[in-house]
């Protein structure tokens, strides 16, 4: 009677996401202000996010704001 045995290095696997996997797992919060000034995209930002942590995105004719988490 024969055995296998199988030996698994544990350094090897991988158990932290790597960075494309983080941001493919964490989407991101987008808001349509296609049709607000800067001005009113500031004051949504102060009284509505938590963060600053902001950027504006183009898709056509639309744009977002991206909120980073």
């Amino acid at each position: 009677m024969s055995q296998t045995v199988v030996r698994i290095d544990a350094r090897s696997q991988r158990t932290e996401p790597t960075d494309a996997a983080a941001t493919v797992a964490a989407p991101r919060r987008r808001v349509d202000v296609s049709s607000l000034h800067l001005d009113e995209i500031r004051a949504y930002v102060d009284a509505n996010l938590e963060t600053d942590r902001v950027s504006l995105e183009r898709r056509g004719a639309r744009t977002y704001l991206v909120v980073e988490e």
